[in-house]
């Protein structure tokens, strides 16, 4: 029996990106407690095999929700100048984003690309751009998690190809590195690596979007100390950096 009534669902597109990433995080912290758990779960009996993994589910739930809610308060932090460049389109008056609208725009087929140091630049969890030889770059690492926001390109199929750099010359390498789309995991394939920078390039399927929406690109993984002493060492903890990132329709 019901103690109560029911909170109508939130079903706004907002909610909806909230619960693919929550669920896109979840999926990975139960992955890594259960490989980090498998040899005690090998030695107990079946009834507490079940409880023990039902308590790694709900630790992996909560620890997704800690890292939404990280996310969630840095976008509460924003500025009115920071939402009006994100998404202006809350500020519009409705007769004139129906007059700019027209008959139904077309979406973009891409390729879209986003450089670390534009102005188009839109994420949380990334440090401040900065130049090198190659170009702008960002580190992640500034929170637990990093996103970008990329064009949707209409949904369906799309690939998403991504300049990226390891920090404090460690070695190029994804591994202990989780990409997300709109909470469907990205297997990304390397398509050149010489070991400081590399290419790569991964395919995922969304549901069809409309003109002018937005996916998330999200970044969970692993971060790094400066491994330098002295005065000149870095203090930051850094994660990937990124140079640019590419998104259309797969073929």
């Amino acid at each position: 029996m019901s103690n109560g009534p029911h909170p109508l669902l939130d079903l706004s597109p907002d909610r909806r990106a909230t619960l693919l990433i929550e669920a896109g995080l979840q999926s990975l912290h139960a992955g890594r407690l259960r490989d980090g758990a498998a040899p005690l779960l090998a030695q107990v009996d079946a009834e507490a095999r079940l409880l023990a993994e039902y308590l790694l589910e709900e630790i992996a739930r909560l620890s997704a929700q800690v890292d939404a809610l990280g996310q969630a308060q840095q976008e509460a932090a924003l500025t009115r100048a920071d939402r009006l460049r994100i998404d202006p389109l809350p500020t519009i008056p409705p007769a004139r984003l129906a007059a700019a609208l027209g008959d139904g725009p077309a979406a973009e087929v891409g390729p879209v690309a986003v450089e670390a140091g534009a102005p188009d630049f839109t994420g949380f969890g990334w440090h401040h751009p900065e130049a090198t030889e190659g170009g702008s770059l960002r580190w992640s690492g500034a929170a637990r998690c990093a996103t970008l926001l990329l064009p949707a390109a209409g949904g369906g199929r799309l690939a998403v190809s991504l300049a990226l750099r390891a920090p404090y010359g460690i070695p190029l390498s994804l591994e202990g590195q989780e990409w997300f789309l709109d909470g469907m995991p990205l297997a990304f394939e390397t398509i050149s690596n010489d070991g400081v920078t590399g290419l790569f390039e991964a395919v995922a399927t969304i549901p069809e979007r409309p003109a002018g929406s937005k996916v998330t690109l999200l970044l969970h993984g692993v971060q790094f100390s400066d491994p330098a002493t002295g005065p000149r060492r870095d203090t930051r903890l850094l994660g990937l950096g990124i140079c640019w990132a590419r998104i259309e329709r797969a073929g």
